[in-house]
């Protein structure tokens, strides 16, 4: 039989026996606490204290953090020892009050506030359903440690904590939910259940604590020893915790005693009436959470010298047993902890279904039904049903969280946050107790602060771990998150009850249930409680008979009788006070204090009304909805959203400030009554929101918008106000008719959403376009990012994985393999190593790169990971390996008969390892060559342009300065060649920003005749000088794509069809409409493309070798270019040519309906500017290169100017204070020691606030240009055109007098 069958045996038995007890108890006839035995009931059910942070939780946290654990047991045995009086008056109460839960105790206190009561159990039930579904998370762990099974993958629907809380929930509603008024321990079954499950946890912890101190080591001392001298399970012992947090931890421990509603519940509303059985509990539950103590850091000492840290420590209960080969033990503890989880599981869904009943859905049907429930004879089933289905409601919320959650917590960081959640019932619980003046208000408000004050502090930072700094920031305590957050939400609670029960009135009966909960009375003594009722006493027993039966109902009837030595009640006769008030109090105990009243008050509504009460109810009322009426102006006036409200005939009756302000309406148009089809109109007319152009379509809309206001539907939309304003608007129907509308300003969020989806788009392109994997993994191993080839290997989903452990999308195997990497790349130091992947019967193996991502101050924030395709060259390698084993293998079996065929082979072996070798290493080459050659060529291109940029300034001084012809032929030829070479290096700069995919399209609308024009003019030109016909028909459409990039791909057409046809042919350049499309053309009659030679003529440096009809033959890059362009695009590229008739390229574009925007036409300069000398001038030179500082001075000496020259900055400025003449400076952006030439223009502003300043630099990157254009500097790029310069200086000089000589 397998482990999981056997652990399904041992659950399957262990619940019969639960069963069973439960059953035996339930039906022993004795009272609770009756016999012996059952005295350590009680006590053993506080037990249910100890869940499953406190069996397994509890030891993590020693081997984590040391004795920071103790707080969570020394809290409450401190309460049990020094604070029994306080627990025996909540005893007192209770019993008095006959008190059926928390929410009842809060009800009651508090002038019977139902309101108050709702909110106990919302709140309970928001710090509970998180708790329960974590221990049914541990009830499916535990269960599959003890399997084998994988702890980290996610819940299923139908796992072991489905079949948990499927048997939890019918042992619930068949010992919890007992048919009321039989007997008040109606759930004694399920209590001595508990106790018996408290038992069994501790007998296993303390067994598991045992079997590690005297098994495994030789008592403590040996294991104390042991442990101390290894540094890493020293932490067991570790005292280095805050003092604040101790405290906190111990305030927390202590408060969940009363707070918790399991321990709540079971302390005092299922306690025995035998104060001498009670007072057992004050020295036995110390002793039973010591038995925890004592053994919770031998077993953390253990499992960490056993483990080695490869264990998570919450479950070494479980798998030091395991371990060591103690299966009835590790069976036992496992017991242990499903009794530590289904315990409490039971007794926190019992607790929160009675509360749930009584305080919210019974009280909704009396109101709601009152008729039809006054005409049941019999509503106790009504009421099993109700707790019930609660019952039911509540386990399946716990279980779909628990189905939903995919944080992994450790267990005692969620039960510390769920008691800070359970405290905030602690002033109102211990105010009520001895406070007077505490009162409903202060109640309330104290619970609301708190429980906001809570959400901020603890919550939020649970659920995103990024908000954990911005409230650290917010609230100024230097302590840990957990303290701050337990001192502010009490804090503010306690100081938000005092505030407000001292500055609001009381009434009377709040001050009448205040003075019977602080002054206990004995249960029997309600005179004064209660107001005479009009209501008989055989309308009274009839009533409650309803509800607790009729046994019950005529023994409390009894023993009024017995009580006031009354023989026998007349059943006519009006109720007593006293009577009365025992009924409710019994009815209370099944329904709740709520429900018990109005069941009360059902019975009497035909009494008159006093005048007085009638005056008393309307003057409250009336000031309650006056106070009410401010609060509201005050709250939406101080709101940051505009607010507005219309009444069910849609006219204006309450906004405040934001709204006015938000559509900039005039005062006099806010009135109270204003239809707001006054304000929609307006808005229209003005153009404040929507494009309309006539009265008839605002009319048409308004009505829209009017019907949608009628149909009374909640609504949520955004709308752009001309003022570019962006606004989320909410419109929320109200019960009566009308809506409250919301109106908040999200522009800013939409800009920043704009922004990061365009950076991470940018992002995932680069990435996505690799074919390596890549991700990134944070300090908690959590992935945050990968790339498409992740996911393609990996068989996964962005989606599914972000945010998730490395554990959960690697196998177990997979892994372990790579965790001790992970750990050394989060020490600081980069990994390489090979690991293999097998997803869907697929096999490859990978070459992995971790490397460390420090933030500036050298703290390690993540891993960069990057997984490299290794599997062809592994199987190669592989392969030669097996290859070379088998023939070695078959060698030395034949070594004697077939030596000369060995002699062969093993030549022909060698032959086949250098060839493999060759192979290898030329596919690396190949590799790395592909890889590297776009750098190569982007960096080839930047450094050629230095150099070239001086020959192109000697050139040209070289040219002005030629007399002869010969000369300025030769200067000429040297241009030309200077030209060619520029052509080369800019064509391989533009093919390698195409690869690398730093070109990026910047499409606009614009008539394509302007284009076509300015094309037409250039290349008509060049055709003339060839004696070549050029012929072009245009057409007057408009496109959308980017005008440049276009502009390039004819032209790289147009150079094609003239250099390719001789001058007895011809060129057309056309444009054609198909419908949507537009297509260009370029038609020659050259030579033609052989069909062989069409597919490849796309590829780089691919020139055609047959019948080049000029002497300047291409670079083979044009139409390559003008592919990538055209797919960069999105346009279609297409050629037809038939040898020694010609050809035809066609680009084909979709017209565009977009209003064109004009394109910037060059306009030639002219006049005598160029022609003007420069004689007198004086220009200062800054480069670092001599060579271009020769070139520079030879050319504008040529010009006629005077020329100081400088290598830094420092000679620059030494040169400008020397020199106050200059009038121009020219400066090279890249200088020597990491200076910048727009350094340099700074200084020489600030020292010559006249001088002209141009940049000249070979870098194009767009931060070299933005810093330009914050400076307001020409820039001029390299190799420089002299030309273009001239013009520049003539420009700028223009005007302006000769400095007088000096």
């Amino acid at each position: 039989m397998s482990i999981s069958w056997q652990l399904i045996m041992l659950s399957l038995a262990y619940v019969s026996v639960l069963f069973i007890v439960a059953w035996h108890g339930d039906r022993n006839t004795a009272s609770f606490g009756g016999s012996r035995a059952a005295r350590w009931v009680y006590p053993l059910s506080i037990g249910v204290y100890a869940t499953s942070w406190t069996y397994y939780g509890a030891v993590g946290s020693a081997a984590n953090h040391g004795w920071e654990f103790l707080p969570i047991y020394l809290g409450p045995i401190l309460v049990f020892i020094f604070g029994w009086p306080v627990l025996s008056k909540f005893n007192a109460v209770v019993k008095t009050h006959r008190i059926g839960s928390l929410a009842d105790f809060m009800s009651a206190r508090y002038g019977r506030s139902q309101p108050l009561a709702v909110l106990t159990t919302l709140v309970a039930l928001l710090g509970t359903i998180p708790y329960i579904a974590l221990q049914l998370k541990a009830v499916g762990q535990t269960f599959n440690i003890m399997a084998g099974a994988p702890t980290a993958n996610d819940p299923t629907i139908f796992d072991t904590a489905f079949f948990a809380a499927l048997f939890l929930t019918v042992f619930a509603i068949l010992f919890g939910t007992r048919l009321p008024g039989r007997r008040r321990d109606s759930n004694r079954g399920m209590m001595i259940a508990i106790a018996f499950e408290s038992v069994v946890k501790l007998v296993a912890f303390v067994l598991v604590g045992f079997f590690c101190t005297f098994e495994l080591y030789d008592g403590f001392d040996d294991l104390f020893t042991l442990a101390k001298q290894d540094p890493k399970v020293a932490t067991v012992f570790s005292t280095n915790f805050s003092q604040w947090g101790l405290i906190t931890q111990l305030i927390l421990a202590s408060l969940a005693i009363i707070c918790l509603p399991r321990q709540f519940h079971v302390t005092f509303v299922e306690s025995p009436d035998q104060e001498s059985y009670r007072v057992n509990a004050r020295w036995f539950f110390p002793l039973y959470l010591l038995g925890f103590v004592i053994f919770a850091v031998p077993i953390a000492a253990a499992g960490l010298l056993k483990f080695g840290g490869l264990a998570p420590p919450d479950a070494f209960v479980l798998l030091l047993p395991m371990t060591f080969d103690n299966e009835p033990l590790a069976a036992l503890a496992f017991l242990g902890g499903l009794s530590a989880a289904t315990g409490m599981i039971l007794v926190s869904t019992l607790a929160l279904a009675i509360m749930v009943a009584n305080e919210m859905l019974l009280p909704l049907m009396f109101r709601s039904s009152p008729a039809e429930l006054r005409q049941r004879q019999d509503l106790s089933w009504i009421m099993v049903m109700v707790r019930r289905l609660c019952i039911i409601g509540i386990m399946a919320l716990a279980w779909l969280y628990y189905q939903s959650a995919t944080n992994e917590r450790s267990l005692a960081s969620i039960g510390l946050v769920a008691f800070v959640a359970a405290a905030q019932f602690a002033p109102a619980l211990l105010g009520g107790l001895y406070w007077r003046q505490g009162n409903r208000y202060g109640a309330l408000a104290g619970m609301l602060i708190g429980l906001v004050s809570w959400s901020f502090m603890l919550v939020l930072p649970a659920i995103d771990t990024n908000q954990t700094e911005v409230v650290q920031q917010i609230v100024l305590i230097p302590f840990d998150p957990l303290t701050n957050g337990v001192l502010v939400s009490l804090g503010l609670n306690l100081l938000t009850y005092i505030i407000i029960s001292l500055s609001t009135t009381s009434r009377l009966v709040d001050r009448v249930q205040a003075a019977t909960f602080v002054d206990v009375t004995s249960p029997t003594s309600k005179s004064g409680r209660y107001f005479k009722e009009d209501l008989r006493i055989d309308d009274l027993t009839t009533l409650a008979s309803r509800f607790i039966g009729n046994d019950r109902v005529q023994a409390v009837v009894n023993n009024y009788a017995s009580e006031h030595q009354i023989q026998q009640l007349n059943e006519k006769d009006p109720a007593p006070v006293e009577l009365i008030g025992s009924v409710e109090s019994i009815l209370a105990q099944e329904i709740g204090y709520t429900s018990a009243r109005l069941v009360i008050r059902s019975a009497s509504r035909g009494r008159r009304i006093h005048l007085g009460e009638l005056v008393s109810l309307v003057d409250e009322a009336s000031t309650l909805a006056k106070q009410n009426q401010e609060l509201l102006r005050k709250a939406i006036e101080h709101l940051s959203q505009g607010i507005s409200v219309v009444d069910q005939n849609q006219n204006l009756v309450a906004w405040n400030r934001r709204y006015q302000e938000l559509f900039d309406y005039p005062d006099e148009l806010l009135t109270v009554g204003r239809p707001v089809a006054d304000l929609f109109r307006h808005n229209a007319v003005n153009g404040i929101v929507g494009d309309f152009s006539t009265d008839e379509q605002i009319e048409q809309a308004l009505q829209k918008r009017l019907d949608h206001l009628n149909r009374g539907s909640a609504y949520r939309r955004e709308s752009v106000l001309a003022s570019g304003i962006t606004l989320e608007i909410i419109g929320e129907p109200m019960p009566n008719g009308g809506y409250v509308t919301s109106y908040s300003d999200i522009s800013s969020y939409k800009e920043a959403e704009t922004a990061l989806r365009e950076s991470e788009q940018a992002i995932r392109v680069y990435t996505d376009n690799v074919p390596a994997m890549i991700a990134y993994v944070d300090q908690d191993f959590r992935l945050q990012f990968i790339n498409k080839a992740f996911e393609r290997t990996m068989r996964v989903w962005r989606e599914q994985v972000i945010g998730r452990p490395n554990k959960e999308i690697f196998t177990e195997q997979e892994y372990e393999a790579r965790i001790p990497f992970l750990k050394r790349a989060f020490e600081g130091r980069r990994q390489r190593f090979e690991v293999s992947v097998d997803r869907a019967g697929e096999h490859r193996e990978f070459e992995a790169l971790y490397v460390p991502h420090r933030t500036k101050h050298g703290e390690i924030q993540g891993v960069f990971v990057l997984y490299q395709d290794v599997s062809d060259r592994n199987e190669a390698k592989r392969g030669l390996e097996t290859a070379n084993e088998t023939l070695e293998a078959r060698v030395e079996e034949r070594t004697e008969e077939l030596q000369a065929v060995n002699d062969a082979l093993e030549a022909e072996n060698n032959r086949r390892a250098a060839t493999e070798k060759a192979l290898t290493k030329a596919m690396k080459a190949t590799e790395e060559a592909n890889l590297s050659k776009t750098r190569f060529l982007a960096a080839a291109s930047h450094d050629l342009l230095q150099p070239l940029n001086a020959a192109r300034l000697f050139t040209t001084a070289l040219a002005e300065r030629s007399k002869t012809k010969d000369s300025r032929e030769l200067t000429n030829h040297l241009e030309g060649a200077l030209s060619s070479a520029e052509n080369l290096i800019s064509t391989l700069l533009e093919i390698s920003k195409l690869d690398a995919g730093a070109l990026r399209a910047d499409p606009q609308p614009f008539k394509l005749s302007e284009l076509f024009e300015q094309l037409s003019q250039e290349f008509q030109l060049l055709a003339g000088q060839r004696n070549i016909p050029f012929k072009a028909k245009s057409r007057d459409v408009t496109v959308d794509t980017d005008p440049k990039l276009l502009r390039r791909v004819l032209q790289n057409f147009l150079s094609n069809a003239l250099r390719y046809t001789d001058h007895n042919g011809r060129v057309l350049f056309a444009v054609r409409t198909f419908g949507a499309d537009i297509r260009i053309e370029v038609w020659d009659t050259g030579i033609g493309i052989h069909p062989d030679d069409l597919p490849s003529i796309f590829d780089e440096f691919k020139r055609l070798s047959e019948g080049v009809q000029t002497e300047q033959r291409g670079l083979g890059l044009g139409l390559s270019i003008s592919k990538r362009i055209c797919d960069l695009l999105g346009l279609k590229l297409d050629v037809h040519s038939t040898p020694g008739m010609g050809s035809c390229f066609s680009v084909t574009l979709t017209r565009s309906k977009a209003n064109p925007e004009p394109l910037n036409k060059r306009k030639a300069k002219h006049g005598h500017a160029l022609i003007q000398p420069l004689t007198g001038r004086t220009i200062l030179i800054v480069d670092n290169d001599k060579n271009i500082l020769l070139g520079m001075k030879s050319l504008l000496n040529g010009w006629g100017a005077t020329v100081i020259s400088g290598a830094s900055v420092e000679e620059a400025k030494k040169s400008i204070r020397a020199n106050p003449n200059v009038q121009i400076a020219l400066v090279d952006y890249h200088l020597d020691d990491e200076a910048l030439g727009v350094d340099v223009i700074a200084i020489l502003r600030a020292l010559r606030g006249d001088i002209v300043c141009a940049l000249i630099t070979a870098d194009r990157s767009d931060v070299m240009k933005n810093q330009a254009k914050e400076l307001g500097t020409t820039v001029f790029y390299k190799p420089l055109k002299p030309a273009a310069l001239r013009s520049w200086i003539t420009q700028k000089i223009r005007g302006k007098p000769l400095p007088p000589s000096v």
